[in-house]
């Protein structure tokens, strides 16, 4: 079955069944903020407030300052920094300056980084103090022209750039925006063509590939964003700049339909800025919307909790390994939740006790999942925000707008859709869909079959056109010819009320394929044992996908975006043997 705005009722009626998305480039989107937003706070960093037209000054005076490296259409410039404001100005500058920007996880080993800067074919790398012995020590091994360096000096200020004489022919961030104008210029980006992003996968179960964005996915993305979240319709200026209002001039009809008005979110994620979620849901889809964003340099639990009390934080993005820290955090019921109104839970399936918890720990707040993907740009599908919506849990909701979804058979055969209610791979056809792999078009070609992204995510769509997750396709094991889904297994194991989280892998074994393996971390303590735990999930799964070993860990093997590695437990598994 096919979904592209079915289930009208669970859409907002007063948006049309297909959006017009302007053809503009991403740059469009700041300009826009600014016109809308100029003088109020986008980002809260450190207790300091920083505005729209801050943001839009200094990405300006970065653009130009490329330029002046030679650096425009086409180019790579790599983004190798932790969460911090000289992060959101270096990704507007590229984007303005009609360069392309890859995010590079600051903290990737030595080998990892030299292949993603080579692969990306990175010109310019952005690097912070911190992390700079990195960036140095590969240096000679790839094809980087210019290193730019920032720090703690130019977190607020160009006045006190960092000092770059220990490393030779290196680039003060703020030193060049210094010396650059704030003249507006036209790169002449082709928005349908022209890469605005080269982002590469997690890598939770493979090698991480350069999806290729372009300035019309992203501005697809976040148009389809803003019309699910907020109704809002894109408008154009004479000028270029793209500014959303929301199709509901009456403010009273708006807010009974949306929980958070546009230009009055005050939200608060610790997803990394270098991750895809932490990049459209921390930098370009606030600054469409006029959200203030509280800016952590990492998370620490009790203090997101005083910053959600300090700010009256009403919208709070996360992903399960959060959620999960956070609900077993001892003295949580003692905090003030009550400006909470949107929690969205994304990057990997949220268990239904972990749901459960949320809506009891956020009385005021809708809760909900989302579905979405680098090689999507970022969104697929969200739970319904409007309040006339149905909320279906254990799903991941709707399509968003001018998005398909359909499910096909496993074994690859056919392109036909199944029918509601059975399992298979889920495909997705729509505007925000990526280009292709940066240099590797035998994958793009296995993954975009017919105008469809074959995502390697098994899923059902309900007779509603609700979107449920099963499993990764490449997580799904075979135990005697069964079909067997980790995640499936985990949801049971994670109900036992001693259990703080659980993974579970195929563990190989002749003769019969795969067996299933649980990794379990239980809540401090807990005295629980094994057995017991075994004969808890047995009982409540199919013969077929009964644990047959179990191994308490302390914490889990994460990747660089932040979620659990199963590459890991698996190879630590074969290791053992």
């Amino acid at each position: 079955m096919n979904v592209k705005l079915s289930n009208r009722e669970n859409y907002d009626q007063d948006l049309p069944e297909t959006l017009e998305i302007p053809n503009v480039t991403a740059g469009a989107i700041l300009k826009g903020s600014v016109k809308q937003y100029g003088k109020k706070d986008a980002y809260i960093y450190r207790d300091t407030r920083i505005t729209y037209e801050q943001i839009y000054t200094e990405a300006k005076r970065f653009a130009n300052a490329l330029r002046t490296l030679g650096v425009g259409r086409g180019t790579t410039v790599s983004v190798h920094l932790p969460t911090c404001p000289q992060y959101v100005a270096a990704y507007y500058g590229i984007i303005l300056s009609g360069a392309v920007y890859s995010p590079v996880n600051p903290y990737l080993p030595a080998g990892d980084l030299t292949h993603q800067l080579n692969d990306s074919e990175t010109k310019v790398v952005i690097t912070h103090e911190s992390v700079a012995k990195s960036i140095q020590a590969v240096l000679t091994g790839t094809d980087v022209q210019h290193v730019i360096l920032t720090g703690e000096s130019e977190v607020f200020s160009n006045d006190t750039p960092v000092d770059v004489t220990a490393y030779n022919g290196w680039h003060s961030f703020a030193a060049l925006k210094t010396a650059a104008s704030e003249e507006d210029f036209d790169p002449g980006i082709d928005p349908q063509e022209d890469l605005v992003h080269i982002a590469y996968t997690g890598g939770t179960t493979g090698s991480p590939k350069g999806v290729m964005i372009t300035h019309a996915n992203l501005v697809s993305n976040i148009t389809q964003i803003a019309a699910w979240t907020a109704g809002s319709l894109p408008v154009v200026d004479e000028d270029g700049a793209l500014r959303f209002v929301p199709v509901e001039q009456d403010k009273e009809a708006y807010l009974e339909k949306y929980p958070i008005p546009l230009g009055e979110e005050i939200r608060l994620s610790p997803s990394p800025l270098f991750h895809i979620t932490g990049g459209i849901g921390l930098i370009v889809s606030p600054m469409a919307q006029g959200v203030t964003t509280l800016l952590p340099d990492r998370f620490v639990p009790t203090q997101f909790l005083e910053l959600i009390e300090k700010y009256k934080v009403s919208s709070i993005n996360g992903a399960p390994a959060m959620w999960n820290v956070l609900l077993n955090l001892p003295g949580i019921d003692s905090y003030d939740f009550s400006t909470i109104r949107n929690i969205s839970s994304g990057a990997a399936p949220l268990s239904q006790k972990g749901l459960s918890m949320l809506k009891e720990m956020f009385p005021n707040a809708r809760v909900g999942e989302g579905y979405g993907m680098t090689e999507a740009t970022a969104s697929v599908a969200g739970s319904v925000i409007i309040s006339s919506g149905v909320h279906k849990i254990g799903t991941v909701g709707l399509p968003t707008c001018n998005t398909e979804i359909k499910i096909v058979s496993l074994d690859g055969l056919s392109e036909n859709p199944l029918p509601p209610g059975e399992s298979g791979e889920i495909c997705i056809k729509g505007p925000q869909i990526m280009k292709g792999y940066f240099n590797k078009p035998e994958e793009t070609a296995a993954t975009l079959r017919g105008g469809w992204l074959h995502t390697g995510d098994i899923g059902i769509i309900d007779e509603d056109g609700y979107l449920a997750i099963i499993d990764r396709k490449k997580e799904m094991l075979i135990y005697n010819g069964y079909n067997v889904y980790p995640s499936r297994i985990e949801e049971v194991i994670v109900s036992h009320p001693e259990v703080q989280n659980a993974i579970v892998i195929g563990k190989p074994v002749e003769g019969v394929g795969e067996i299933p393996k649980a990794f379990v971390i239980v809540k401090p303590g807990s005295t629980l044992s094994v057995e017991e735990l075994m004969t808890y999930t047995n009982e409540r799964v199919v013969h077929y996908s009964k644990v047959r070993e179990l191994e308490f860990m302390e914490q889990f093997p994460m990747t660089a975006a932040g979620k659990i590695s199963k590459i890991h437990l698996k190879k630590m598994e074969l290791d053992s043997q």
